[in-house]
């Protein structure tokens, strides 16, 4: 029996480790097994088999605190130290326009899709409380406008309980690998597509020396990569519990937009200042490893929230499912329109797409299949998403809430 958290996080410690050592392995069975369950979703579910089994006997614990307070700065700030808006701005053109239309197609997409299955299966919108539907699609959205850092962020803006946010967790693995695996196979018949869409080649001025060259990290540059978001993260947290205080002291009404929360403040504020660090010398620590510390953090952070997972949840995955592929359906559908009107190839579709749906870890695996020398400038541009969906995906909230 697990009894204390040092306990506890010993054992999650030890279950991402051979995840990610099996995940490593050329064997097929291996292979095949993370097919069938993704990385991310092990690194979810797995931990939560501790609770379904009574291992775990932990009252109180403040590990899901201490993944809020320390690991979420660690993943905001590192994952967006390597984002350089200047040459997003220069070089990104038609392709960046159809990623923020993409964006649209999400927080226009869910509360339509909200609104339809309502109407046909009204009894999903009777929850009340944290497994309300709506909370969950809130997190879905957070995601895929950015990455899973986005998702868990909007999990604690809207109070999204954990059962309602492992079935999203699990809608967007599937939907999205889907639909990733779907753009790759139209990926050798784009030119018939592209026959169709009338389109033509833009002119793209191609990216140089966009993201920072991989180089070897010293011991400063390790200490700076956990000190920097951790002192971003206590500043961060002093100018939220102070703007909550102000905007409800200045407008009483905020409650009803979140807007009293520390919470979003935090993100807020974590947000501006990772976006403005980029645009100082820190963001040569991406070329250390930055990146893949937030990475780190992140996949921790997601073990410590699968703790509390209710499993009798997927038991509603079909309708889930249909609220999903509505939704992914509203968004394709935008782009498709837009990349018409403005007769560009289906390869922009493709990676802008996947940088709203897959981020930074997939878009650049599209890319390749459509347009190689694109594959910086579709990086940046989903990391730039990291930014964007935050507000995006707090707008959505408000909006699934009102539904």
């Amino acid at each position: 029996m697990i009894q204390t958290d040092f306990q506890l996080f010993g054992i999650l410690c030890l279950i991402l480790g051979v995840i990610f050592y099996t995940s490593g392995l050329p064997s097929p069975f291996w292979r095949r097994c993370y097919k069938i369950v993704p990385v991310m979703v092990a690194c979810y579910f797995v931990p939560s088999l501790l609770n379904s089994l009574d291992l775990i006997a932990v009252e109180n614990s403040q590990l899901p605190k201490f993944a809020i307070d320390y690991l979420m700065p660690m993943c905001l700030v590192l994952l967006l130290l390597g984002l350089d808006i200047g040459s997003i701005w220069r070089c990104g053109g038609k392709l960046l326009l159809l990623f923020f239309i993409g964006s649209l197609g999400i927080f226009v997409g869910g509360p339509f899709a909200l609104w339809l299955v309502g109407y046909m299966q009204p009894e999903l919108l009777l929850t009340q409380g944290e497994d309300s539907l709506w909370r969950g699609m809130a997190t879905l959205a957070g995601n895929w406008v950015g990455g899973t850092a986005n998702q868990m962020a909007m999990k604690e803006l809207f109070n999204a309980g954990d059962g309602i946010f492992a079935v999203f967790v699990t809608v967007n693995v599937v939907l999205s690998g889907i639909w990733m695996a779907v753009l790759l196979a139209l990926a050798p018949h784009e030119a018939t597509l592209n026959r169709w869409l009338r389109s033509r080649e833009p002119q793209v001025t191609l990216l140089t020396n966009s993201l920072p060259e991989r180089q070897l990290a010293q011991g400063y540059h390790w200490t700076l990569i956990f000190c920097l978001p951790l002192i971003l993260g206590g500043l961060a947290h002093w100018g939220a519990d102070w703007t909550a205080q102000q905007i409800v002291h200045y407008w009483p009404m905020a409650s009803s937009y979140h807007l009293h929360t520390p919470f979003i403040w935090l993100v807020v504020w974590l947000t501006t200042a990772s976006v403005v660090l980029s645009l100082t010398p820190a963001r040569r620590l991406a070329a250390y490893g930055a990146d893949r510390v937030g990475n780190a953090s992140l996949y921790l952070m997601l073990a410590i929230m699968g703790l509390k997972m209710d499993i009798g949840m997927l038991w509603s995955l079909p309708w889930f499912f249909v609220i999903g592929a509505i939704w992914l359906l509203v968004h394709v559908l935008l782009l498709l329109l837009a990349t018409r009107v403005m007769r560009l190839p289906f390869g922009y579709l493709a990676i802008a797409s996947q940088c709203n749906l897959g981020g930074a870890a997939s878009a650049p695996v599209v890319t390749s299949a459509y347009r190689q020398a694109l594959v910086p400038l579709a990086v940046l541009i989903a990391v730039f998403g990291y930014a964007w969906a935050n507000f995006i995906a707090w707008a959505c909230g408000q909006w699934l809430k009102q539904i």
